[in-house]
């Protein structure tokens, strides 16, 4: 079982839902869940609902746990490869769908500080943690470079809130 902790920042996660009628599957529903993660690989989990049979009269939820579904080749990145699932998500006939939300971003005290000590003007984004230069030490809700939120706080003034 894979655990999704040792694969760095989770990028996106996608969900497919189908209702199994196969009277010939012991399955009525399932649900398959993707996690892009920034080191290049994906992993999958597949949970399912088994029919009611003796042992389990009333059915069964049931997780197969995450196991790594592929990585991607040399040469490509995955920030890149994620664009390209988003973009296919916005199709019509796409049964995948995103599920859940960013990741929380935790920008660590020591990194403020060392930002406020060298006086460069630095900012962190709030939205992605990305590092931002030539910012006042009083900004406050800059756009980010990174990803186009309105999240741009200067070194300084993450220190005092």
């Amino acid at each position: 079982m894979a655990k999704l902790s040792a694969h760095g920042k989770e990028l996106l996660r996608v969900e497919k839902e189908t209702d199994v009628n196969d009277p010939n599957d012991n399955i009525t529903w399932r649900r398959v869940t993707r996690a892009y993660f920034s080191d290049g690989k994906i992993l999958s989990k597949t949970d399912v609902r088994w029919k009611p049979d003796q042992y389990r009269p009333n059915g069964e939820h049931y997780s197969f746990g995450w196991k790594l579904h592929g990585k991607l080749k040399a040469g490509f990145n995955m920030p890149d490869h994620v664009a390209l699932v988003r973009a296919n998500l916005a199709k019509p006939d796409s049964r995948w769908k995103v599920v859940g939300r960013a990741p929380i971003v935790i920008i660590s005290q020591a990194r403020i500080v060392a930002a406020c000590e060298r006086g460069d003007g630095t900012g962190f984004c709030q939205a992605c943690g990305a590092t931002v230069h030539g910012v006042e030490p009083d900004a406050r809700g800059y756009t980010c470079e990174s990803c186009g939120k309105s999240e741009v706080y200067g070194a300084e003034e993450m220190l005092m809130n």
